[in-house]
């Protein structure tokens, strides 16, 4: 569900009607019961995970309505965040084990329903049914589930969280960014900022995961995507961003591909797309952690791309160049360094 249906060749493209579909890929039946759900994809990115001696970050929490916990760092000036067990899940795959941070505090109802739908056991032997190369994985039943094997309230649309209060734990790295006035992290997840509405939102970086939808901006329920490739910046402010990889970026990559023809849907689900299992994380479970603007390293990567500070560069006629916070993401750990 990005959309419902989603877009392709590089701009916005329909998907086949599902009466065409019947007769074409009889296997592929049900999925075409969604309406539309649309994409576009634009720009490359990075994404990197790192690891060494552990340091522990503190972390409190604060409520944030819809039974949600927010966590919040003690100082926005940290090096790490601690992310809790509990907004910690794994997505287990044919290919291996993926993990995903969420943050309440960027969609706290569509991070509650996420979590909820996992509690039930909903995405189990489900499936990346919608794979576009260099764009997203997008995964769920496509309302082809069993619907009296869940709860109703587990399956009802979600108002749009496209924005949000701004945050006083966000930590500014970018004001020449091309879709914000503001870009930066908080606790780690990146965001625009617009300081004169005083809002934030999560930014469809690399890793990024997020609702779909129908065109009809409330109609999230229980499919999601993970930006796989180029960031789609485009879609910044249009989608509800729950949280972001911290493991296993690079098994996603081996996931079947779908036909560019008809958006990326596959024309026959194996083994090699199904989710075997999601869960959230125990409390005692290992925890991730979300490197922050003020670490050093990350300092210094920074420089050296606002400033070519490094001796491979020869010209830097236009520098101090601005910085792409998709292309300098913050790193994520199972240990702090």
């Amino acid at each position: 569900m990005i959309f419902k249906k989603f877009s392709n060749s590089y701009l916005f493209s329909t998907l086949q009607s599902k009466s065409q579909r019947y007769s074409q890929l009889k296997k592929r039946q049900s999925l075409y019961k969604a309406s539309v759900r649309t994409l576009c994809l634009l720009g490359f990115a990075c994404f990197s995970i790192a690891s060494e001696t552990q340091i522990k970050a503190v972390t409190t929490q604060t409520n944030i309505g819809g039974g949600e916990i927010a966590p919040t760092l003690v100082s926005n000036a940290d090096s790490w965040y601690q992310v809790p067990q509990t907004n910690t899940v794994t997505f287990k795959t044919a290919h291996g084990d993926v993990v995903i941070a969420l943050h309440p505090t960027l969609a706290p109802k569509h991070v509650a329903r996420f979590k909820a739908l996992i509690d039930a056991g909903f995405y189990n032997e489900q499936a990346f049914y919608r794979v576009v190369d260099g764009f997203v994985a997008q995964a769920g039943s496509n309302d082809t589930h069993d619907s009296a094997r869940f709860a109703a309230n587990l399956l009802t649309t979600i108002n749009a969280e496209f924005t949000q209060p701004l945050n006083s734990n966000v930590s500014f790295v970018e004001s020449k960014d091309m879709f914000a006035p503001h870009t930066g992290f908080l606790d780690g997840f990146p965001v625009g900022v617009d300081k004169n509405r005083k809002e934030m939102w999560g930014l469809h970086c690399p890793g990024v995961v997020a609702f779909a939808r129908n065109s009809e901006k409330d109609t999230a329920s229980t499919e999601f995507y993970i930006v796989i490739g180029q960031a789609p910046r485009h879609l910044d402010r249009n989608m509800s961003v729950i949280g972001r990889v911290v493991k296993g970026m690079e098994l996603l990559q081996k996931l079947p591909r779908g036909n560019v023809d008809t958006g990326g849907v596959l024309d026959d689900i194996t083994q090699e797309s199904k989710i075997k299992q999601a869960f959230v994380h125990a409390s005692n479970a290992t925890p991730y952690f979300l490197q922050t603007p003020h670490h050093e390293e990350y300092k210094k990567r920074v420089n050296t791309g606002k400033n070519l500070d490094n001796p491979f560069f020869h010209d830097n006629t236009y520098g101090p160049r601005p910085i792409d916070v998709c292309y300098y993401q913050t790193k994520t750990s199972d240990k702090a360094w």
